[in-house]
């Protein structure tokens, strides 16, 4: 990574744990840091993944009102998710414990939930306090985790697969018990680890990859911290192999899974972008479960072969895409499988230097790197494929991933040239 793209905002480890954990459903993540912390994570999870809005205690006869509306709430500070600490300067000397045990006593006295966890963070971990003993306290019948935070400088994906980790070392004795394998089900069945709920299309690509899996006569048990319930989560030693998407998010869970549970892993070099990477993936899990992938082989041959009418249409007329120099960033394994979609399928070429300084006619980013080159007066077309975005409101449900990814970012790519001349 280079110097100047290092002055882009991008996510860090505390937003990958942050939002593994709002990955659960019916889930409560305290934050246990300054008030400045939640509000970014606290905003976003709401949006990233809709929940009812949490209720505050009433007597019969008053109406309900949710907690985002009590100014005097020491919590939530009129915001529906992620409650913090608002730690301040006493707090990194005499330490933090008064403040996190008065939060948990709250949130069990008034919200009810399936799953709590608590984030530390930075400051907070260097304190050396450890609420796993008040969660503990506090909540003996619910699951809980506590993640530690040291540091900024880790990235978003370690973030996540460390929390995802956590959850389930520290989860698991409840969530399991003492029966922590046994299959029950007719059909071999997947869990899916290396999504989160932070990633941009990422209902979208959660459901293209379970509804091509299911045509191929594989069932998904638990889709890992993107959108999960507590029982999927209790199901997960049920299943036959774990499904890695995108190995920096869950590489590290899916070896924890295989050492405690015997649970074996397919993780994917990179994710299954582009028909070629979709048709592989299928394949070999197909081979490795015993069930066949011929079903929905002709909608994926149907679907290359309108894309390749659709590009050869563009090309009679511009030349394009074949020869053009893109640029890319996101996770390495994301920003690999991408590149190689586009260059063998599309013949275009990367641009491997400098994101910062491309040429490019077509940059692949999230908002923050597009928005650099527009203030360098560049002449580009940025396709979002990342978090934070420019604000654009997807009604419909769109994926990156499996085949209806491929048509999709095959639509973007020649949609792209027309910001262009040609």
């Amino acid at each position: 990574m280079t110097n100047s793209s290092l002055k882009s905002i991008s996510p860090d480890g505390i937003t990958g744990a942050v939002f593994a954990l709002e990955g659960i459903r019916n889930s409560l993540t305290l934050l246990n840091g300054p008030m400045g912390c939640k509000f970014y994570h606290s905003t976003t999870s709401q949006f990233l993944l809709p929940r009812p809005a949490l209720q505050l205690p009433v007597t019969e006869g008053e109406k309900p009102r949710e907690v985002s509306e009590n100014y005097l709430n020491d919590w939530f500070f009129r915001q529906s998710r992620v409650p913090c600490t608002y730690l301040d300067s006493h707090d990194y000397v005499y330490g933090t414990a008064d403040k996190v045990r008065e939060a948990l006593l709250y949130i069990r006295a008034h919200i009810g939930c399936d799953f709590v966890s608590v984030v530390n963070a930075p400051g907070a971990s260097l304190i050396g306090d450890d609420p796993r003993e008040l969660c503990s306290e506090i909540f003996p019948a619910t699951p809980t985790a506590v993640i530690e935070s040291p540091g900024f400088s880790t990235s978003f994906w370690e973030g996540t697969d460390e929390a995802i980790l956590a959850l389930l070392k520290q989860a698991g004795p409840k969530l399991w018990g003492a029966s922590r394998s046994g299959r029950k089900h007719d059909r071999p069945v997947v869990n899916i680890v290396g999504l989160s709920v932070w990633q941009k299309y990422a209902e979208g690509n959660r459901n293209e990859i379970v509804r091509l899996l299911e045509r191929c006569g594989i069932e998904v048990g638990c889709v890992l911290c993107a959108g999960c319930s507590l029982e999927e989560l209790r199901r997960i030693p049920e299943a036959d192999l774990n499904l890695v998407l995108y190995p920096e998010l869950g590489r590290q869970s899916a070896a924890w899974l295989h050492a405690e549970l015997g649970m074996p892993a397919y993780i994917c070099a990179a994710p299954p972008i582009g028909f070629d990477a979709a048709e592989k993936l299928l394949r070999e899990l197909c081979a490795i479960l015993g069930t066949d992938a011929a079903p929905v082989l002709p909608e994926l041959e149907k679907a290359r072969a309108l894309c390749w009418y659709k590009i050869n249409g563009v090309y009679n007329i511009s030349g394009r895409p074949n020869g053009t120099l893109f640029a890319v960033r996101s996770l390495p394994s994301e920003e690999t499988a991408l590149s190689d979609f586009l260059t063998d399928y599309m013949g275009m070429i990367r641009d491997t230097g400098d994101i910062a300084e491309t040429k490019a006619e077509e940059v692949f980013a999230d908002a923050n790197i597009i928005g650099e080159l527009m203030l360098k007066k560049r002449e580009f077309c940025g396709i979002e494929i990342a978090n934070p975005t420019m604000g654009y409101v997807d009604v419909t449900e769109k994926c990156t991933l499996g085949i209806r990814g491929a048509m999709f970012l095959t639509e973007q790519v020649l949609n792209g040239f027309m910001t262009r001349s040609v």
